[in-house]
Parts: structure tokens; C-alpha cells; sequence
């Protein structure tokens, strides 16, 4: 679009425009592709205006002109008629590319059979040949005669996504070139719709040419007489979250008075364009609760104002807030382990660096982790619900379930570290001491291992012959030292182990104690 030259009509059409490419990036449904034709239909008929204005303009030059045989106003008008003929054959040779797109749906006209064309015929087209290239050829070359005539400075037609701050820094798109950026994966009607867009700003170019050349011959006086109050944004659809963004302005200045510009009657800073525009900051935090469910879109309002000396504008400016989908992923499943500290990341892509989330829960802590997003869940119910906002606004519940914790297998190991055979036992000459090892499951160890660390602190342990006891000891650790008893084993003896009592340590390192039940383990001596 051609940004603060553009009418406000024009405005708005490139914000409805803006929105629709936003929601055709998402893949949704054919409704979208209708509001394309509706767009480009309104596109036409102000570009049909716009073409009648310029050829206003053009005839006001070469009526006042007359047969001036001024140097200046000459060169003025002849200029002028250059850029008419020059804006009429660009125009020309776009029709006939918009025909070739239409055909390639085997249709004349916008109809049903273009608007439901989802192949990438026309994409193909303009990314793959020849034609695409002679587009962006025919763009480049009328921006270059444009300042040829003119003496004005123009942004390039076919812009590349590196050029356009919205797009510079976008990892998917930054590197595209103008075609791809355009047209890759982009359906007929939309294709279509794009270049009617650029037909817009081209007109938008020449009455900007033509309006210099006006005052280059120094015939008549732009009066400002129909000021509206106008408002350039970044993009009409803002996530619930972030920031919405605008610059405020009005479509005429004057160094003989300073506007007072507000919105919702709050007032704004002023600054100065580059442009020399005298223009208000609009900035807040966007926010909405009623989406709609297809769309994920609730459209919000808000009064902007502009007083001038001896009146106030007021207009009601329109935009929309995206409902952010919040992107929750773990070590495994969203699925959580009770009073253990499970790392989780809670992301909202399209809050980009604006994503500072705060989070609350009934049933469970949540601690922030190391950046945005990434939090520690210690559950202490089964199922809980975290609730995500961003800047005081609310984005979404997201619900866990929550698993028990496995109890640990009991492995018991002799000297080496082998683990014994309970049915043949040990030779009874060789059995100096035992370890006994709890072992985490193998899933829950993967998944939480900072909370998967169990220590045995006391067991019974018995040297058994039939069905009396030989020797007893309490044991408070792992390590069971048997050499004392060495010289009295007898082999079909055996040595009974009892597990009585064992903890975990969490990911904060404090104890827990592990509910034991019926571990007692028996090992023959050979």
C-alpha cells in the first residue's frame, strides 16, 4: 500500500485486505476466499474512482496550462500527460495478466469456479515463467519512469519481504523475493485480489505524481477542506496479549497550529513524521474475550480524535484481535506426576517478544523457569488446570492429568554388582555382603529425573535355617555387611530381607517418604 498518501478509503480496504491474508496464511476455510472477491470488488470500484480523479487532475493541468509558453508550466504539462500514458499502458498490460490468470481457471470473470480454485495453477504461473518475471519487470519500470517525470521518490511496487519491516526479520519469509512472497501457495482469487491491490497503489502513485506536477506549474491551490482523521497500523489483527500499534494523523498539516490528537479520549504523544506530518502514537495492550469460533477474530473499536482550532474530528477506528493458541509440550505427553517437578513450556507464538506470561493453578505450584514460558508443575491433585495471561489479560486454561508415582523395583546385587538370582541363590564361602538397590521405572526416570532418586533407610535382614533365625540386624542403608556371618552359612540356608523403609528425593531435594508394601526378599544360600 502506499502508506500516508493513501485516502481513508483506501485505508480501510487495506486493512479488511491485511486481515484476510492473515487468515488465508492459516489455511482456513473457502469463506475466506469469498471475502477476496468482495475485496477485490471494492478495489475496482475505487479504482475506478480513482482513475476518474486523476483524469480530473490531468485535464485541470493541461486546461489552466493553456498555450503558456512558460518553460516550467510546459515541461509541467507535458510531464503530466506522460504519467497518464504511462499509468493507462501499466494498467493495460495488468488487465491482461488478471485475464490470464482468470483463464487458467477456465473462466472470463470472477465466478464460483475462480473463487473455489484452490490449485496453484496461477501461483505456478507467476513464480515458474516467464510471466511473473515480466510483472515484477513492468512494476520496476513504471516506478522508475514515474520519478523520471515526476522528481518524487517512490517505494518500489514490487516490494520483497526485507523491505517491509513487518517482514524483515521473519525467518520464514525474510529471504523470499517478491513472486514467492506474492504468489507462492496462494489461490486464484487471492492472487487476483493482490494485483487489483497493487493497481490501487499505482493509481495511489500517479495522483501523488500528478498533484507535484500541479504545484510544479504553480496552477491553483490544494485546499484542505475534507480532513478525516487517519490511522496507519502494522496489521488490523493484533493477538490478545501483545501490543497494538498505530500512528494517528490527519490527511492535511500546517505549521500555523499544533493538533490535540486522542484516543478514547486519552491524548497521545505527538511526533514528527519523516514525511514532515505532525502525527499521535497510538499504543495499548489488546485484549478481547468474545471470538469468533471459526474466524478465532473479535472485531474491537476505538474513537480517534483530532482537534483542530475551530472543530474535532472524531472517527471510529476498527480492528482485530487474534485469539492466541497457546502451545503446551513436555520431555513426553502432557501428562504430569504428582508432587514431582515437571518442566513444562507453555509458548504463544504470536506474542512474539511481547510474551511475558504469568500463570496460576488450584491444585498445583507453579514455578517460573529460566525464560518466558518455561515453568516447573508440582501437582497435588489428579487432574489440575493452569490458567495462562499475558499483561493482565486472561489467554486460556490448559488442563493436565496427572499420574501417581511408580513404586521402584528392588534389585539385590552381591559384591560385584551383579544382580543375584533369587531361585539359585549364592554360594554361602563366597557371600561377604549384599546391596539393595531401588530402582525408579525406567519412563518416570526418563521423564523426571531430578525426582526419581530413592534411598533405602532401614531394613530387617535375617540369616534364616528352617524356621528359626541364625542371625538378625537392623540395616539403615543400602549396604548390607555379611562377613561376620560368612563361617555359619550352611547350604538350603537363607538370607531374608524385609524393606521397611525408603524415600525419594525431589527435584528441590527435600525427602519424601515412599509407601512400602510387602517387600521382603528372600536369597538361598548354596
Amino acid at each position: 500500500m502506499a502508506g500516508g498518501n493513501e485516502t481513508p478509503r483506501q485505508k480501510m480496504i487495506g486493512m479488511m485486505y491485511l486481515v484476510l491474508t492473515a487468515l488465508l496464511a492459516l489455511n482456513v476455510s473457502s469463506a475466506v476466499l469469498e471475502k477476496f472477491a468482495i475485496i477485490n470488488e471494492t478495489m475496482l470500484e475505487f479504482k475506478a474512482e480513482t482513475e476518474k480523479n486523476n483524469a480530473l487532475t490531468l485535464q485541470q493541468i493541461v486546461a489552466e496550462a493553456g498555450k503558456s509558453q512558460n518553460a516550467r508550466v510546459v515541461r509541467a504539462k507535458e510531464n503530466a500527460q506522460k504519467v497518464r500514458e504511462l499509468t493507462q499502458t501499466t494498467l493495460s498490460n495488468i488487465e491482461k495478466l488478471k485475464m490470464m490468470m482468470m483463464e487458467q481457471s477456465k473462466t472470463d470473470h470472477i465466478n464460483e469456479a475462480l473463487i473455489n480454485d484452490h490449485s496453484s495453477k496461477v501461483a505456478t504461473m507467476m513464480v515458474s515463467t516467464p510471466v511473473g518475471k515480466n510483472f515484477e519487470d513492468l512494476l520496476t519500470d513504471y516506478v522508475a519512469k514515474l520519478k523520471e517525470y515526476s522528481g518524487l521518490e517512490f517505494q518500489p511496487l514490487a516490494k520483497r519481504p526485507k523491505d517491509m519491516p513487518l517482514f524483515a526479520t521473519d525467518e520464514d519469509h525474510k529471504n523470499k523475493d517478491f513472486l514467492t512472497f506474492t504468489f507462492e501457495n496462494t489461490p486464484a482469487i487471492a492472487a487476483l485480489t493482490s494485483v487489483t491491490q497493487i493497481e490501487t497503489e499505482i493509481l495511489a502513485y500517479e495522483r501523488r505524481a500528478l498533484e507535484k506536477l500541479l504545484a510544479d506549474a504553480g496552477i491553483g491551490k490544494v485546499s484542505f477542506d475534507n480532513m478525516v482523521p487517519m490511522v496507519r497500523t502494522k496489521s488490523s489483527v493484533v493477538a490478545a496479549g501483545a501490543k497494538y500499534e498505530a500512528d494517528l494523523f490527519i490527511s492535511a498539516s500546517s505549521s500555523s497550529f499544533q493538533p490535540e490528537m486522542f484516543r478514547d479520549g486519552q491524548k497521545l504523544d505527538l511526533f514528527t513524521d519523516p514525511s514532515g506530518v505532525r502525527m499521535g502514537k497510538v499504543e495499548f495492550v489488546a485484549s478481547a474475550s468474545n471470538f469468533d469460533p471459526q474466524t478465532l477474530l473479535a472485531k474491537k473499536t476505538f474513537l480517534a480524535e483530532i482537534k483542530l482550532p475551530d472543530t474535532t474530528l472524531r472517527q471510529e477506528v476498527e480492528y482485530f484481535v487474534a485469539k492466541p493458541v497457546v502451545r503446551v509440550t513436555t520431555g513426553n505427553a502432557p501428562t504430569l506426576y504428582m508432587n514431582c517437578g515437571n518442566t513444562v513450556n507453555i509458548e504463544v507464538p504470536a506474542l512474539g517478544t511481547n510474551y511475558n506470561p504469568t500463570f496460576s493453578s488450584n491444585g498445583a505450584t507453579v514455578i517460573k523457569g529460566d525464560k518466558p514460558g518455561r515453568v516447573t508443575i508440582v501437582p497435588t491433585q489428579r487432574k489440575i488446570t493452569v490458567s495462562v495471561s499475558n499483561s493482565g489479560t486472561h489467554l486460556d486454561n490448559i488442563a493436565f492429568d496427572v499420574k501417581p508415582i511408580p513404586a521402584p523395583r528392588y534389585a539385590i546385587r552381591d559384591n560385584s554388582g551383579k544382580e543375584v538370582d533369587k531361585k539359585t541363590g549364592v554360594k554361602g564361602s563366597a557371600l561377604t555382603g549384599l546391596r539393595v538397590v531401588p530402582e525408579p521405572d525406567p519412563t518416570f526416570k526418563e521423564e523426571v529425573p531430578k525426582d526419581a532418586v530413592y534411598r533405602i533407610r532401614s531394613m530387617e535382614v535375617i540369616h534364616a535355617r528352617g524356621t528359626s533365625p541364625v542371625n538378625r540386624m537392623n540395616a539403615t542403608n543400602e549396604v548390607l555387611d555379611l562377613a561376620a556371618w560368612r563361617s555359619q552359612f550352611r547350604p538350603g540356608d537363607r538370607i531374608v530381607i524385609e524393606i521397611k523403609t525408603v524415600t525419594r528425593r525431589n527435584f528441590q531435594g527435600q525427602e519424601e517418604r515412599v509407601e512400602v508394601k510387602n517387600e521382603v526378599h528372600t536369597v538361598p544360600i548354596q
